[in-house]
């Protein structure tokens, strides 16, 4: 038997300015996000994610964030623009 790769989800509440999510739900019923509560999953996982880089970059660059010349050097190893992030390749 194999086990199933999705952790366990679990139900909770949030609350939130009406506002905000009627302009949620009215982005759900376009189609441009799956659900309210994906989309705020998606949210925290990228949250999570960032966090890590973050802690990935302060043991790599202790004291200070990475500099334009670093960003630059990335950039082009990883073949996009520096400022927008578009490919360079065509």
């Amino acid at each position: 038997m194999t086990e199933s790769k999705t952790p366990p989800k679990a139900k909770t509440a949030i609350t939130l300015p009406q506002e905000v999510l009627d302009q949620l739900k009215a982005r759900e019923t376009a189609g441009e996000i799956p659900s309210v509560s994906g989309h705020i999953q998606t949210l925290l996982m990228r949250e999570q994610e960032a966090a890590k880089v973050d802690a990935v970059l302060a043991r790599l660059f202790p004291g200070e964030r990475p500099g334009a010349e670093h960003l630059e050097w990335a950039a082009k190893a990883l073949g996009v623009g520096a400022s927008t992030g578009e490919s360079s390749a065509a």
